[in-house]
């Protein structure tokens, strides 16, 4: 999960670098839809992720990880994985033509290491004090983990949780939806007005 939040990473220094180097007012100059390249651009991150995860899935395949419920389910962790680093992405690449330069993503995505320490990735929720605890279960992140440690059959859901910790599938497709809705306009928009 913290490699698809890293999307947000990856797509901000992709947009800067594009910026940078003029390739984005070049590609302005095209007769194509103006989503088109930030679409392109988080189409081809979520399928380098999926090629990326293969390995993943082997080693730990190999070192005694099983998935605990059917194949259906896991294809759908898997698709819900890919689903949530789409969104990422998209604030990556409205951060990315916001800073306008490599040096300013790579300095402001090194704050994105912190969202995952900041969820139930690595830690439990439940053992932590109260506003820390709150922020942790309200964090897309935890709701993308507990989905997936579901879907997986890998460990229950919490109880007594957050609502989208509490609700992980609907919780992470509802995180998903909300990040679209608003930073895939706001991308576009930057893009398509010449402001990054």
């Amino acid at each position: 999960v913290a490699t698809a939040a890293n999307g947000i990473m990856t797509g901000m220094f992709q947009a800067a670098q594009d910026v940078h180097r003029g390739v984005t007012d070049r590609l302005r100059t095209l007769p194509i839809s103006r989503a088109a390249v930030p679409l392109g651009q988080s189409v081809a991150d979520v399928m380098v992720t999926a090629a990326g995860m293969v390995p993943f899935l082997l080693v730990g395949l190999a070192v005694g990880w099983r998935v605990e419920k059917s194949a259906l389910q896991a294809v759908g962790a898997i698709g819900l994985l890919l689903l949530f680093r789409f969104a990422t992405t998209w604030i990556g690449i409205f951060l990315g033509l916001l800073t306008r330069s490599e040096e300013a993503a790579g300095q402001l995505g090194g704050a994105t290491f912190i969202l995952p320490l900041l969820s139930n990735a690595y830690i439990p929720t439940d053992g932590l004090p109260g506003l820390l605890r709150t922020l942790a279960e309200w964090n897309p992140i935890s709701a993308v983990t507990t989905a997936l440690r579901d879907l997986f059959g890998n460990a229950p859901v919490p109880e007594g949780a957050a609502w989208p910790v509490a609700h992980p599938i609907a919780g992470s497709l509802l995180w998903c939806a909300v990040l679209l809705a608003v930073f895939a306009p706001l991308a576009v928009r930057r893009y398509a007005h010449g402001e990054g």
